[in-house]
């Protein structure tokens, strides 16, 4: 399990270079989230996703942040009264518990969360549940390589486990992909493609 967020360092999370490399609306907008969606975004730090996301669904959808710190969450909660959002609720989670409704999401963003988390297939399982039938589950992370940015080498999960416990939690791959040279994607639903 790789080490948590510094919640003394969030605004390294938010840097425009960061905003630059991700283009998180444009990335949002490109996996499918629409007007109306419901997104859950679990390990949401300082909200870097969570506002997009609720610019994108709008006032017909809404926002599910989750977090395990409460400095994150009370950050990721500034930026979205800073822009007058009123679609988010903040919602605090654990290593093993999302507390959310069953069938609630149209997506579940796991963005750098994972390789945070011990047992990830069990709380990919968990978290399957609060997916809509249709539902799918993203999952960003750093590729596994070494270089001056991002983790360590051994905080890093290859896509390959990812996709293991994806499956060992009864997930069907619809897509891998490398979104950068220091980032990938892996999108899951709950039934075969």
């Amino acid at each position: 399990m790789g080490r948590k967020s510094d919640p003394r360092e969030r605004e390294s999370l938010l840097t425009e270079e960061r905003f630059e490399l991700l283009r998180p609306e444009a990335l949002l907008r490109a996996l499918g989230v629409h007007e109306g969606d419901t997104v859950a975004d679990i390990g949401c730090g300082p909200g870097f996703f969570t506002v997009p996301a609720a610019e994108i669904v709008g006032e017909h959808g809404r926002v599910l942040a989750g977090d395990i710190q409460g400095e994150m969450l009370a950050a990721a909660r500034s930026r979205v009264v800073e822009r007058g959002l009123t679609n988010v609720r903040m919602v605090k989670t654990s290593d093993t518990e999302v507390p959310l409704p069953a069938g609630c999401a149209d997506l579940v963003l796991l963005a750098f969360t994972l390789s945070e988390i011990g047992q990830r297939a069990r709380f990919l399982h968990r978290v399957a549940r609060v997916l809509k039938p249709e539902g799918r589950i993203v999952v960003i992370e750093w590729q596994k390589h070494e270089e001056a940015d991002g983790p360590p080498l051994a905080d890093r999960i290859g896509p390959e486990d990812v996709i293991k416990d994806a499956e060992a939690a009864g997930l069907h791959l619809r897509e891998q992909r490398s979104l950068n040279e220091h980032h990938y994607v892996c999108i899951f639903l709950t039934h075969p493609a």
